[in-house]
């Protein structure tokens, strides 16, 4: 949980926890702050950094003495401890979280309380948030979407099986490991269903993030995984659109919009993304709970119904979502693209659109790898590790060099791809930009996205260095190829050579 989480009353009134605990003594703050510093010690856990702060808590790294290894401690805001309610919904959210077990959620190990200090000790994620990972790199691709969204609904679908409601499903709250794994974290929100009912807020009053809360969240309903589920459409609807499909002045303003308007159409933002995965996305979005998915296994057999159909090739008209009888295909404006570009791009991944605005790389010895890279099992795993890492050049020649089977090609592939963007970006380095994109356009001389990609990449350069007309006769007489197989970052990258030539052409003022 952040600081956006608040109280949010439907009347248009937020209240942030920490003003509704104003009345916390100092006497308590004062016994508790020796806990907040560096080499303090709860139990067996000795705080080695303070990793962040949120609306109800500070979380620590920290090292659990008796087994020597990092772990995350969540410590509650000292003026929340003379709330009962506060306190509650805290040990509510170890024990939700205690008793789930699944790779896609960060483990909890133990509750505690030290001299009237409440903590959870859990799992110490290294990575980032998908909140980091799109800042640094932009609107997802197809293929990470899909990685990503299986995952993050396997877990919600762990959760729901023990009757747990997340509440609060956000790009914050989606860790990404280096390894390319997403794990969904801060059950502080979660409700336990079924016998055992807790009600820890007054009457219409309800704990959320506005930009992706649920209608019946914001009205203050009761809640089951179909609420987890509308957060989840959002979440990707901004991973894939590049923002949240609603934005207002306040939290209010944007909560009544999740009541009454709809989101402009993702395949609008997005037209080089399949029909398939913005339907997908719409569904999950639907306004009334029982026009949604039901479950989050549906979630997860629909994602992986569309990857198999990708990778494979197969007939995507027939293929239909789970509980529906209509069809979920990809748009047939494109054909080509569908079954050429597509085949080969789910499960690998591309830069985002901001890829620009990165700093450059150091150049490095072409036979000799960074020695803190580790060796992964597989090409996939090898490639979302350098994802993760954003701009580690090492990490992308990595898969190059370990992975050379011809099964393992479209990681190889996907990595030179990814060379190419960095050393583009870098005026040091174009020269490793020329070999790249010659290495690309030889992969595969019948492949007419990547014959696409390697010809943008050489019409940038020739814009980057003054020679506008070179660069405009390539836009001109590609420029079919270009409309049909360039998406995602290639065609921001055709977006820069247009303006380039703008530049390079408009008089001086």
């Amino acid at each position: 949980m952040d600081d956006e989480t608040k109280l949010f009353r439907p009347d248009g009134s937020t209240e942030n926890p920490s003003q509704q605990a104003a009345s916390s003594s100092a006497a308590n703050d004062i016994q508790n702050s020796s806990f907040r510093q560096q080499g303090a010690q709860l139990g067996e856990f000795r705080l080695l950094r303070r990793l962040g702060k949120g609306g109800m808590a500070e979380v620590w790294l920290a090292e659990q003495i008796t087994l020597r290894r990092n772990v995350a401690v969540k410590l509650l805001r000292p003026e929340l401890m003379e709330d009962g309610t506060y306190v509650q919904r805290f040990q509510t959210e170890a024990k939700a979280a205690a008793g789930l077990n699944h790779p896609n959620i960060v483990q909890v190990y133990t509750v505690g309380c030290e001299q009237g200090q409440h903590y959870i000790a859990q799992e110490y994620v290294q990575g980032q948030t998908l909140k980091a990972f799109l800042q640094k790199r932009g609107p997802l691709d197809l293929s990470v979407a899909l990685i990503l969204l299986r995952q993050v609904a396997s877990a919600l679908q762990a959760a729901s099986e023990r009757g747990i409601v997340h509440r609060d499903i956000k790009p914050e709250n989606i860790m990404l490991t280096r390894k390319g794994e997403a794990k969904v974290a801060d059950f502080g929100l979660a409700q336990l269903q079924g016998g055992e009912r807790l009600n820890l807020t007054q009457e219409g009053v309800t704990m959320g993030t506005p930009l992706y809360m649920s209608p019946e969240q914001v009205q203050g309903q009761s809640l089951d995984q179909r609420s987890d589920l509308y957060s989840l459409g959002v979440t990707f609807y901004h991973a894939l659109a590049g923002k949240p499909p609603f934005h207002g002045d306040n939290a209010v303003s944007v909560a009544v919009k999740h009541l009454h308007e709809k989101p402009m159409k993702l395949s609008d933002i997005r037209p080089d993304l399949p029909m398939a995965i913005c339907d997908l996305i719409h569904k999950m979005m639907a306004r009334e709970p029982e026009n949604r998915y039901q479950t989050a296994q549906a979630v997860v057999n629909d994602v992986r119904k569309l990857a198999k159909a990708v990778r494979t090739g197969e007939n995507l008209e027939t293929l239909t979502i789970s509980d529906e009888d209509r069809p979920i295909s990809f748009p047939t404006r494109r054909p080509a693209l569908v079954l050429g570009l597509l085949c080969l791009t789910v499960f690998a991944l591309s830069a985002g659109m901001g890829w620009l605005l990165r700093p450059g790389i150091p150049a490095q010895n072409p036979n000799a790898l960074d020695e803190s890279v580790p060796r992964l099992n597989s090409a996939r795993d090898q490639y979302l590790y350098a994802m993760i890492e954003v701009d580690n050049e090492d990490a992308f020649r990595a898969v190059i060099k370990w992975f050379d089977d011809p099964k393992d090609r479209i990681w190889t592939q996907r990595a030179h791809e990814q060379l190419a963007f960095l050393y583009l970006k870098d005026r040091r380095r174009h020269r490793d930009a020329e070999r790249e994109l010659a290495e690309i356009k030889s992969l595969d001389p019948t492949d007419k996205r990547l014959q696409a990609e390697s010809r943008i990449g050489q019409a940038y350069l020739h814009a980057l260095n003054g020679n506008a007309e070179l660069a405009q006769r390539i836009l001109q007489s590609d420029a079919v190829e270009f409309d049909e197989y360039l998406t995602g970052s290639w065609r921001e990258l055709e977006l820069d050579v247009r303006r380039l030539i703008n530049r390079t052409s408009s008089p001086a003022t």
